[in-house]
């Protein structure tokens, strides 16, 4: 083995270049627009195939999700708070469609059940409550939390794309 294919083969993996301002702002953009709307970021970018297909898929998830009778996670303090956490955080990157889908369902932005000790169970509670106990609600709620980690998928590919990570 030649000495130029020892040290390619012991140097360390390359560092990529560093990032210009213009390609993080453009990232940046490119994962806000997908957050405010699945596939956007992806038009935005000129990758109108695959938004298209994007949109499709994340807005058939939701879409199955809501006929399912699916719930919008929220926090349990009681149960499992960090899971539940990481539930509504996965809803929240649907990006403004969530809180407009939970005032709708629920009658007002509802995203923690009450503190344990207090009986008192609020009308959107009840009305998540009783939600749960639909037939396909379960289903549901995983079409649901499955579109919006879906989405934070595409937000990542967005900036890799819009950074010049990725093609």
């Amino acid at each position: 083995m030649s000495q130029e294919a020892t040290r390619k083969s012991s140097d360390p993996s390359p560092k990529p270049p560093p990032l210009e301002a213009g390609a993080i702002g453009r990232g940046l953009l490119a994962g806000a627009l997908t957050w405010l709307l699945p596939g956007l970021g992806h038009w935005y970018l000129g990758r109108r195939l695959r938004a298209v297909a994007f949109f499709a898929l994340i807005g058939a998830a939701f879409g199955m999700g809501l006929a399912c009778d699916g719930n919008l996670a929220v926090v349990d303090d009681l149960r499992a708070p960090v899971l539940t956490k990481l539930q509504v955080l996965a809803d929240l990157a649907l990006g403004p469609v969530e809180p407009m889908t939970r005032k709708v369902i629920y009658g007002e932005l509802v995203y923690r059940n009450p503190r344990p000790g207090n009986t008192h169970l609020p009308p959107a509670l009840e009305q998540r409550r009783q939600r749960s106990m639909r037939r396909w609600s379960l289903y549901g709620s995983s079409y649901l939390l499955a579109a919006g980690l879906m989405n934070i998928l595409l937000i990542f590919d967005a900036w890799d794309i819009g950074i010049g990570r990725k093609e």
